[in-house]
């Protein structure tokens, strides 16, 4: 896949999730520029995120039926749009419809870029390849978001995050524009598409899934198995996110208010988070090939446990070394487990990308946002004990990882590596998932 195209691909996610973080340092400078008051800043932050979390499933059935590559088209010219109008808003409900536009693109792009990276690979070796530095690129938006804003709303005004934007879409569309991706999604008929291979004739799949199943947009067949790994993706990264998101909220807000620093300050004390997750993030799909996505998932939901312990009891030190440790230790874990999980939900059903990823997204997108409002309520409680508690959630949700490994043959099918070994004819054995199943290793 040519690296201009792969690079693209992953700066649209890139821009979807700096769009998150990136205008809250912003909303005081558009409080007093366009006097919206504490409804009309909550409708510039919702606008963005309620419609990119409802429609992202739309978007990935659409992108399955009519192609991945048009819906990435129509979603970076949508975001283009929105930012533009961004921009240029004379007033706080202006600024909130074109949030909602931004939304609407941000959704198309999520999905299509997912889906036309994994469509693309020739195998889940590949896969894992191009999902980990989607992934990896991708998160750095989230810590980068608050520094970059601060910088921008410093040295110019709210106005030049959304002009940010602009560029970056041009850039992003040209090898999107000259690149035809192969559509791998189902036939109208309902047959496979052409360049796939049924789970039940690679050997992935038990032979309960020829079970009668539910159909879903483009006729397709889920296996029990395949609906069951796509759930527990789904869980793991709605969990992720929860954990995430509403960690780095907590920490924003302690690094203004408890230690007094500026917009800017404050991004720059999230540094340490924002080096480690390239790194690790690229180093995940390597590690997904030889253990397994679950297996690699696992790790990563370890480390940034214990990352989060540690920030727990760092917080309230006197001296930041200690807290910029931890951070720096969960951040490792993030870099890990995002591309992981991420991958986990695609190999569930490589028949259909776009379902599974906007799957895993809506699921991300809501743990995200249901972890900041709970996070935002317990504000009051203390900031170690549920910097702690969220190292908690994750450590459990490293459980379910090792055990859906387990199932499914060991974890490492899905990784890219048993999937070439395993003979056909070794099929026939139970759903792990299925009533009856053994659970043992297909191998």
């Amino acid at each position: 896949m040519p690296k201009l195209l792969v690079l693209g691909l992953c700066a649209g996610y890139f821009l979807v999730l700096l769009d998150v973080t990136v205008v809250n340092v912003a909303l005081p400078q558009i409080n007093a520029d366009l006097q919206a008051g504490q409804s009309g800043m909550a409708g510039v932050i919702n606008a963005y995120t309620f419609v990119l979390a409802a429609l992202l499933l739309a978007f990935g059935a659409i992108g399955d039926r009519w192609g991945h590559r048009r819906i990435v088209v129509f979603g970076f010219l949508c975001f283009f749009l929105g930012s533009l109008a961004c921009s240029l808003a004379p007033t706080i409900e202006f600024l909130v419809a074109s949030r909602a536009l931004q939304g609407v693109g941000a959704a198309a792009t999520m999905t299509g870029t997912l889906a036309m990276l994994s469509e693309s690979a020739a195998d889940d070796r590949e896969r894992n390849k191009l999902v980990g530095l989607w992934a990896a690129l991708g998160g750095v938006a989230l810590p980068v978001g608050p520094l970059l804003g601060g910088l921008l709303v410093e040295l110019g005004n709210w106005r030049a995050v959304f002009w940010l934007n602009l560029p970056v879409i041009v850039a992003a569309l040209i090898p999107i524009l000259m690149h035809s991706t192969p559509r791998r999604a189902l036939a109208r008929s309902g047959g496979p598409a052409k360049g796939t291979v049924p789970d039940h004739v690679s050997g992935r799949v038990g032979s309960s899934d020829h079970a009668e199943s539910p159909k879903f947009p483009g006729s397709t067949r889920f296996s029990v198995s395949s609906r069951a790994r796509l759930l527990f993706a789904c869980i793991v990264a709605a969990l992720m996110n929860f954990c995430v998101l509403g960690s780095l909220f907590l920490l924003t807000q302690f690094f203004q208010d408890d230690r007094g620093l500026s917009p800017l300050q404050a991004g720059l004390a999230t540094l340490p988070a924002l080096l480690p997750m390239p790194v690790f993030g690229a180093l995940s799909g390597k590690v997904s090939n030889r253990l397994g996505v679950w297996r690699t998932s696992a790790m990563g939901l370890i480390v940034a446990g214990v990352g989060l312990g540690l920030m727990g009891l760092t917080v309230s030190g006197t001296s930041l070394w200690g807290l910029w440790l931890a951070l720096f230790v969960w951040a490792i874990g993030v870099g890990i487990l995002t591309p992981a999980i991420v991958a986990a939900a695609m190999h569930a059903l490589p028949q259909r990308p776009g379902f599974a990823s906007g799957a895993g997204s809506t699921a991300r997108n809501v743990g995200g946002a249901t972890g900041v409002t709970v996070f935002a309520v317990l504000y009051t409680v203390d900031t170690g004990i549920l910097m702690a508690g969220a190292g908690v959630v994750m450590l459990a949700a490293s459980f379910i990882c090792l055990e859906v490994g387990r199932r499914t043959q060991g974890g490492r099918s899905e990784g890219g590596q048993a999937a070439a070994r395993v003979p056909a004819a070794k099929s026939r054995d139970p759903d792990p998932y299925s009533v009856g199943g053994t659970g043992r290793p297909d191998l």
